[in-house]
């Protein structure tokens, strides 16, 4: 898939105007970018303490620090290991159960789902008027997807409101089959229940949701000032169209760190949403992801040397996992 998305992305370029238009890219807007992506990570990190059981006495150092960690892991380890690893050092920073680190991740990766379906609807509903019938297809389908949005909302307040009942009946549903897999399945419904669990109380809700748009908007900062760097001419709304086309690239199975996959969804992304020229969508994607990509390796090696924590540890995590 990584192949494929960088053949996609790289077809017909010319490399040395690729590189031409790397070097005109103004340090500040380079900087600015790699800033915007490293706060982002930050309030990553503040908003996982609202769906850590027991978060508000852990240190907000360790929650920043296994966030790094965990990320440069998913840029240089396969199969997204980066977030068994980022709940493995919280656990053992805080001395908490692993599993009970894991259920917060799966709700944050439910939470980041949700808020980016929810910025592609509003960038749809918003986009320009294209004339025709592209406009209005647009409009409806940011209006569908908001829809959506809505829907998934609304369920995951019933689960919360009812939590007990849903995990009663999943405990009659597993007795009934009988199955070791159904076993499974309701602990891994219970752990996300659990989850679940943190988000009560109304002004913790909000704090949430809040830190969840907040990190989104922060990222798509980082690549609009990229895009200002190479003088796209980007809206607001096309760079969140941009953005939420990369997201929902980027979560295809891929080689460590979305290399590829990145490239050629960004390369698609500015080809649909600005019709930028396959040289300049080429640069852009390359210099925004080698920066970044360079940029959280460096703290999250930093942390990672910090915390005294091993190659040799973080590799034996797998072995681990089975006995949580």
């Amino acid at each position: 898939m990584s192949a494929g998305c960088l053949w996609y992305a790289f077809r017909g370029v010319n490399l040395s105007a690729v590189a031409v238009g790397i070097g005109e890219v103004g340090l500040f807007w380079v900087l600015a970018s790699v800033a915007g992506a490293l706060l982002g990570l930050v309030i990553r990190a503040i908003r996982w303490r609202f769906l850590v059981a027991g978060g508000e006495a852990i240190g907000s150092w360790s929650l920043v620090s296994s966030t790094y960690i965990g990320i440069m892991a998913n840029n240089v380890l396969p199969a997204r290991l980066g977030e068994v690893v980022r709940a493995w050092v919280l656990a053992q920073r805080e001395r908490t159960s692993m599993p009970t680190v894991l259920a917060s991740i799966v709700v944050e990766r439910l939470l980041d789902v949700i808020t980016a379906v929810a910025l592609l609807g509003l960038a749809l509903a918003l986009s320009p008027d294209l004339g025709g019938e592209a406009a209005g297809i647009l409009k409806r389908t940011g209006q569908a997807v908001l829809a959506v949005v809505a829907v998934l909302t609304v369920a995951l307040l019933v689960v919360l409101r009812f939590r007990e009942r849903f995990l009663d009946a999943g405990e009659r549903w597993a007795a009934r089959i009988g199955h070791s897999w159904a076993s499974t399945t309701l602990e891994q419904i219970r752990r996300f229940v659990e989850g679940l669990g943190e988000l009560r109380g109304g002004g913790r809700t909000a704090a949430v949701v809040g830190l969840s748009l907040l990190v989104w908007i922060v990222a798509i900062a980082s690549f609009h000032m990229m895009a200002r760097g190479f003088q796209l001419g980007l809206t607001p709304v096309q760079t969140t169209l941009l953005f939420v086309v990369v997201l929902f690239g980027v979560a295809i199975p891929s080689a460590p760190g979305f290399v590829g996959t990145f490239h050629g969804f960004c390369v698609a992304g500015l080809t649909m949403v600005a019709g930028t020229g396959p040289n300049q969508a080429a640069a852009y994607a390359t210099l925004l992801h080698g920066s970044q990509w360079l940029a959280v390796n460096a703290v999250g090696a930093w942390f990672l040397w910090s915390d005294r924590v091993s190659w040799a540890a973080l590799a034996g995590i797998e072995k681990q996992e089975p006995q949580t």
